[in-house]
């Protein structure tokens, strides 16, 4: 198993210095910590506040105003996602994280990277993602986590979507396919509450020293499976998580649903669900970050939903009932509540 947390305390601070310098993130040195522009969660320096912190006892970034404590790992992950670039994990993430610590448990395959404006402009040609043999998948147990069947997910959910369990690594295995029912990507769900909390809880999994990542922005979870559904009902329904698309399985419909694998809708992806669906609405269901009193959430679906209208009819659920907790998606609460908040959607036609 990789060992995430010493990879984090061996950090060297230059080399982080160095990887902010490569990626043009102005940052000030004050001994005990460097202080930087809140890039974690905005697109432009410009626009942020100079509140997030990397601290060098800890190696820890910390956000003053939205993000909180993210180890470096998470940091990155929250910078490609603001500045909307296409990253593959192993790539972008891991291998540039190793390049900035004096880790040496396993090689380093590279530990140079071109500026992001060069490297991730994303080009047609990367829509076609590489395929991996589906019978890589054998070395997973078939096993029903009772961590996914509390949460409303069905054995035959899991069995019709190839969920599988890894005992050594303790994650829930999810196989990705491009609508084509080609297999592109295999990602862990963690159930190790350290790296939930400091790498998150979904990542690629590694099997006999490789990774199977691909980049998530350019594939949609479970179209293989629903396109046909969406198809004949001409809707869409669009979640952050695949388990909101396992979740689905158990309602009383046709599952329309696809997960874009984060709080983002990528042009790429979307170009791949009109293409191959042609839907007359599409339905933005993100999970509900809206704190009380506050519009900040509302404006940035409503926006989403207007700077891809052209593509078809868009429509977001907001959840003004309070029918959702913080950090909920629309599906978790069960079909009723999600009849509800879909019946009441924001349609921005």
């Amino acid at each position: 198993m990789i060992d995430y947390q010493e990879i984090i305390e061996q950090l060297d601070d230059n080399k982080v210095k160095s990887m902010l310098d490569r990626f043009e993130i102005p940052y000030e040195d004050r001994g005990n910590y460097l202080v930087m522009p809140t890039v974690c969660h905005h697109a432009s320096v410009d626009e942020a506040s100079w509140k997030l912190y990397y601290y060098k006892n800890t190696h820890i970034f910390h956000c003053f105003t939205e993000d909180g404590s993210q180890s470096i790992f998470t940091f990155l992950k929250n910078f490609y996602t603001a500045q909307n670039i296409v990253y593959d994990w192993y790539n972008d993430i891991y291998e540039v994280i190793r390049g900035c610590s004096h880790f040496d448990g396993d090689k380093i395959v590279t530990n140079t990277y071109r500026a992001v404006r060069d490297k991730y402009m994303p080009q047609k040609d990367r829509r076609e993602l590489p395929a991996y043999p589906e019978g890589v998948l054998n070395i997973f147990t078939k096993y029903y986590p009772i961590e996914w069947l509390s949460d409303g997910i069905s054995k035959e959910a899991m069995d019709k979507y190839n969920i599988r369990f890894s005992p050594t690594q303790n994650k829930i295995i999810i196989p990705h396919y491009d609508a084509a029912g080609r297999l592109v990507g295999i990602r862990g769900r963690a159930l190790n509450q350290w790296e939930i909390e400091n790498l998150g809880k979904y990542m690629p999994v590694q099997i006999e020293g490789k990774w199977y990542s691909h980049p998530l922005s350019l594939n949609l979870y479970g179209l293989n499976f629903n396109k046909e559904n969406i198809k004949e009902m001409g809707i869409a329904l669009l979640f952050e998580a695949e388990k909101s698309v396992l979740q689905f399985e158990s309602f009383n419909m046709p599952n329309c649903a696809v997960a874009v694998c984060g709080s983002k809708l990528n042009k790429y992806a979307l170009d791949i669900l009109v293409r191959e669906c042609h839907p007359r609405e599409i339905v933005i269901c993100f999970d509900q970050e809206e704190e009380p009193g506050k519009q900040d959430y509302f404006d940035k679906l409503y926006n989403l939903c207007s700077k891809y209208r052209v593509y078809a009819n868009f429509s977001f659920i907001y959840d003004k009932e309070k029918l959702l907790r913080l950090k909920d998606s629309p599906s978790d609460r069960g079909e009723e509540v999600f009849l509800k908040l879909l019946e009441k959607r924001t349609k921005v036609y």
